[in-house]
């Protein structure tokens, strides 16, 4: 009897024409939510490696810049870059 009173309700049907629409139709679904929350995790990690990296590349900027045999030791390794009587010899792996 119960459950004849609430077939019979326009509330419910109200109500279930809301959720029906707030879950599937909408443009905010329940499946677009999970996949927003997922990107923004994703995003997040990244956002924090890039900050990590920052700081690694600043204080590499900071000691390159106050010292001369770390800028003199970054030359050589990067750029290959010698003395005038020396002679460098490369190996490849």
């Amino acid at each position: 009897m119960f459950t004849l009173k609430v077939i019979k309700n326009r509330y419910f049907y109200s109500t279930a024409i809301l959720i029906f629409t707030l879950l599937i139709i909408d443009d905010t679904t329940v499946y677009k939510l999970i996949k927003m929350k997922k990107e923004l995790s994703t995003l997040i990690n990244e956002n924090q490696k890039k900050i990590e990296e920052i700081s690694l590349i600043k204080e590499k900027t900071k000691q390159l810049t106050t010292s001369k045999v770390a800028l003199e030791k970054f030359a050589r390794e990067h750029y290959l870059m010698k003395k005038k009587d020396e002679v460098i010899y490369l190996f490849e792996d």
